[in-house]
């Protein structure tokens, strides 16, 4: 039996001394090229499982490219810029904010950085290849050298000429705890419970007159400077007490019998559009010092009714909508056609700067905002709400709004174009091009630039006296001929790369301070992975297949094409694969805090990486996984069968030799494993031609477990017979050998050392599996006439061991007849191999319906005659010599003499069995069977057959 583990460590360790991937590229330098793009996972330093999930697929895919014969392309690439670097640094220095950084000293924070990045990149390498997976690792792309900042700076030269970069104030979304806006692609959102709110406006000039508004972030009440209606909704006014509220018509009800649980009457009916440019007075005012009137100075309709079909709907709240225009783009572009500029204070650190809430936290201190709400006598109701809210996807934190202004790329007029791309692109599985184009149908321009400090330098240098006098730098070695100087890895990055002043025209530029978006990183590599070099991207580009999890829909797969539609207008890739998540046994997520995480390091130790990767690529695409441990033994246990077959064509290979097949002498067997090889060999691959990776494992795995559980099992007899063994083990050769070249993209290590073993028998030429070509078809020896019935009988056998257990006898004892039902057809042929896996004398076949409902049905005579037990009884005496026989150490060849002690009753049962002693002969190796006493024998044992004492003594002759 195999030690996967140390099977694997073995391997690893012939690969790097025989230099078999170098081999692998080298043989296929003139091959078809194929350009496999990979998706770059962030240098966290240590690998998750879910990245050994997606690199395991992506080596598939690679492996079965090389074994076709084609100039892989195979570059592997990180992502290092951005958050989760400086994060990570942060924490190991002890700093908090950016202006301990600075403090600390941004040169230094930023090298610290950079070894950081490398230093994990290194480790990763490491872990991937532990796994068996071959790519150009010692030469990944990263983002932090020059060569790829100069390519991403060519983006940024791309768009300014096509008028795609421009300065603009917006409400953006921002990461409070890491200081930085964050562009949509950046959220991930989170069901959450909030404190909802239910306030009241005092309609101006008015007594006793409110409109009601409802929201769930407490915080932006400070900065609204509108209510929404829907001009179409028919709205009431309502008399609760002394007062009068107005509240759309259809929530009414809801809202007062079950949030106020209050008694109204219903005064007046008006329609949305007849309540525009009605004016109320904010309750906060006064803490405002002053704010809203500088502001009604440049807006007329500040605190007024405004109209929006789009955003105010009767689902829920009260159908007017609470607008803050500083606060979301909903409410910017409603606020914009009303000339209302959006208003929106908070500092990098989300906290109000001025007025009565100077100090305070936005959504951080939204139960402050609640208790003084209600204190002011403005505060309805709260009701506790369920809702999706976004958090940033790198600190994981619940983000805000903040008005800012910033550099923005131009996409939303891409819309049309990245959709029509799209549809020469193929999705495995469907429904994720489908998610694809829905999100691309939403895309709005987006902030390209972010205010950190380990990131590409945006290349925008602007004019030190008009901000309006800009101008991009293209490359690299624009930049070099503009200033005379030269750059290395560290110094074309802040703070270095801050202090190039540029004069042109008798003009300084200086660059603005901000880094690039870590997602246009990764949203250039498709041109960054090929150096930008122009030979290259002819050669290879677009990438031929790209392979990630679902998040990366909306993320890398989107920013994939944006970047490659504005650099070269065209597609960045021809074919998609979507995995899932990794979820734990129960469907959860993991997580730290819950305990539940499952290391690759842990599938390893426990199993073996190969074994790992058999489990993990047969998921369905596009699905979530929920991680079972018993699933993977299953995945041992039928590993440990594809080796046990090798070990059984080793025993045959000792002594005989294995070719060609003679195809003269083919029998049934024969022709349906060969047809079986050949259905597979086709099926597989198909499936990795249309990338249906999740398919094809249970197709090879359904080979060789056929091979050992039926072809081998069928012919044992066969296998032992000097007249057709010969037939036998080439048929297994072939089919075995075919199934390791399949298998090895699937369990790469295990198939090595399997294709080893076949190198020591002398049966294989190549130095590698690897290095072997993908199996050839053969459709003349496909027959699914033949698969088809073979199918059917050995549903009969299955359902015919059924019927055994169910009347508890083993299949060591025969029996008089089967009665088969089938629905179908079952040749001569394979009645005959019914008889002798049901161990029958006799089957009747009934092409009638079947009365169970299923294809098959089986009844068989249980009756027991004497013949019929004596003949049980010399099975099970058989068994038990066999078993003696191993005990002591004897082999298959070893020929010896036996000895039964039996009492008088069941030797005279056994007489009735005629050919007693040549069956026992045939099955034990024996030279010569006696009945009677051991004494003589050196080798005794005593054994026990339905009750009966049974003697057995033998001694090899």
């Amino acid at each position: 039996m195999y030690d996967f583990k140390e099977v694997e460590e073995a391997m690893l360790k012939f690969w790097h001394e025989e230099k078999i991937y170098e081999k692998s590229r080298k043989k296929n330098v003139k091959g078809k090229e194929f350009y496999f793009l990979d998706g770059p996972p962030y240098t966290s330093g240590k690998i998750h499982i879910g990245h050994a999930w997606n690199k395991s697929l992506k080596d598939l895919v690679l492996r079965y490219r090389r074994m076709q014969g084609y100039d892989v392309w195979d570059r592997a690439g990180y992502d290092m810029h951005g958050l989760p670097t400086e994060n990570a640094v942060q924490k190991k220095l002890g700093l908090k904010t950016k202006d301990d950084i600075a403090k600390y000293g941004v040169k230094k924070f930023v090298k610290e950085c950079m070894n950081f990045s490398l230093k994990s990149a290194a480790e990763m390498n490491d872990d991937f290849r532990r796994f068996g997976v071959w790519m150009d690792f010692d030469n990944a792309y990263m983002p932090v050298k020059k060569e790829f900042i100069s390519g991403q700076w060519a983006f940024f030269g791309k768009a300014f000429e096509q008028g795609r970069l421009y300065k603009g104030k917006k409400a953006m979304h921002w990461d409070a705890q890491s200081e930085t806006a964050l562009a949509k692609h950046e959220l991930e959102y989170k069901l959450i419970k909030d404190d909802s709110i239910f306030l009241k406006f005092k309609k101006k000039d008015s007594k006793n007159e409110y409109f009601l508004i409802w929201t769930t972030t407490p915080w932006t009440i400070p900065f609204n400077l509108a209510i929404m209606v829907n001009p179409d909704v028919d709205y009431v006014k309502i008399k609760v007490g002394s007062e009068y509220w107005i509240i759309a018509k259809d929530l009414v009800e809801d809202f007062m019998d079950s949030v106020m649980e209050k008694k109204y009457k219903v005064v007046e009916e008006l329609k949305g559009s007849k309540l525009e440019g009605q004016e109320y007075e904010h309750f906060l005012k006064e803490e405002m010092v002053g704010k809203y009137d500088e502001l009604k100075k440049d807006s007329k309709n500040l605190h007024k009714i405004i109209l929006s079909k789009q955003y105010v709907d009767t689902s829920s709240g009260t159908g007017l909508v609470h607008c803050a225009p500083g606060c979301g783009p909903e409410d910017e572009e409603v606020g914009r056609k009303y000339s209302i500029e959006g208003y929106n204070s908070l500092n990098e650190r989300g906290e109000f700067v001025s007025g009565h809430f100077k100090g305070w936290t936005a959504k951080e201190d939204d139960k402050r905002f609640v208790d003084y709400f209600r204190d002011k006598g403005y505060l309805l109701a709260t009701k506790m709400v369920e809702h999706d809210y976004p958090h940033s996807w790198r600190s994981h934190k619940p983000v805000i709004f903040r008005t800012t202004e910033q550099w923005f790329l131009k996409t939303s007029d891409l819309i049309p174009k990245i959709i029509e791309m799209n549809k020469s692109v193929r999705w495995v599985p469907k429904k994720s091009g489908e998610s694809y184009d829905r999100w691309s149908e939403n895309l709005r321009d987006n902030s390209a630039v972010r205010q950190r400090f380990w990131g590409c330098p945006v290349p925008i240098w602007v004019n030190e006296d008009n901000e309006e006098d800009f101008f991009v730098v293209g490359s690299l070695k624009e930049l070099e001929k503009l200033t005379g100087k030269k750059f290395d890895d560290l110094s074309i990055h802040k703070p270095w790369i801050d202090e190039v002043i540029i004069e042109k025209d008798g003009n300084k530029y200086k660059r603005i301070l901000d880094v690039s978006d870590v997602w246009i990183d990764s949203g250039t590599v498709s041109w960054n992975c090929l150096d930008n070099d122009s030979r290259l991207l002819k050669k290879y580009f677009p990438a031929d297949a790209i392979l990630e999890g679902n998040d990366q829909i909306r993320l890398w797969f989107s920013l994939l094409q944006i970047c490659s539609s504005i650099m070269f207008n065209k597609t960045s890739y021809e074919n998609v694969f979507v995995h899932g998540m990794i979820l734990d046994f129960q469907g959860v997520k993991m997580s730290k805090s819950l305990g539940n995480i499952v290391s690759p390091y842990e599938v390893v130790d426990k199993f073996s990486s190969d074994i790992f990767r058999y489990y993990i690529c047969e998921i369905t695409a596009g699905d979530n996984i929920n991680f079972n441990w018993e699933d993977v033994k299953q995945k041992q246990r039928n590993l440990l069968i594809l080796s046990n077959i090798g070990n059984y064509l080793r025993d045959f290979v000792k002594d005989n030799k294995v070719g060609k097949i003679d195809m003269k002498k083919l029998g049934l067997e024969e022709r349906y494993i060969l047809s079986r090889l050949n259905s597979t060999i086709e099926e597989v691959t198909d499936l990795f031609e249309s990338y249906q990776l999740d398919k094809l494992i249970g197709k090879i795995e359904g080979l060789f477990l056929d091979l050992s559980r039926v072809y081998i099992k069928l012919t044992r007899d066969r296998a032992n017979d000097r007249k057709t063994k010969q037939i036998v083990f080439d048929t297994i050769f072939e089919v075995y050998l075919n199934c390791l070249r399949m298998f090895a993209p699937v369990c790469p290590l295990v198939c090595e050392k399997l294709w080893q073993d076949l190198r020591e028998m002398k049966v294989v030429k190549e130095e590698s599996v690897h290095l072997s070509e993908w199996p050839e078809l053969d459709k003349k020896k496909i027959d699914k006439k033949l698969e088809n019935e073979f199918g059917l009988m050995l549903d009969v056998v299955e359902r015919g061991f059924a019927e055994r257990d169910k009347v508890g006898i083993g299949l060591k004892w025969p029996l008089a007849s089967a009665l088969v039902s089938v629905d179908g057809k079952l040749s001569g042929e394979l009645v005959e191999i019914v008889k002798g896996q049901l161990n029958v004398k006799d089957v009747k076949v009934d092409r009638g319906k079947v009365k169970s409902g299923s294809d098959v049905g089986v009844k068989l005579d249980v009756e027991m005659t004497p013949e019929l037990e004596a003949e049980g009884y010399a099975r099970e005496i058989s068994r038990k010599v066999q078993a003696a026989r191993k005990k002591v150490g004897l082999v298959k060849g070893d020929r010896i003499k036996l000895g039964i002690e039996v009492d008088e009753e069941l030797a005279e049962m056994l007489s009735a069995f005629e050919g007693f002693e040549s069956f026992i002969k045939e099955r034990t190796g024996s030279k010569v069977v006696s009945v009677g006493k051991l004494e003589k024998y050196k080798e005794r044992f005593e054994e026990k057959v339905k009750g009966n004492e049974i003697g057995i003594g033998f001694e090899k002759v």
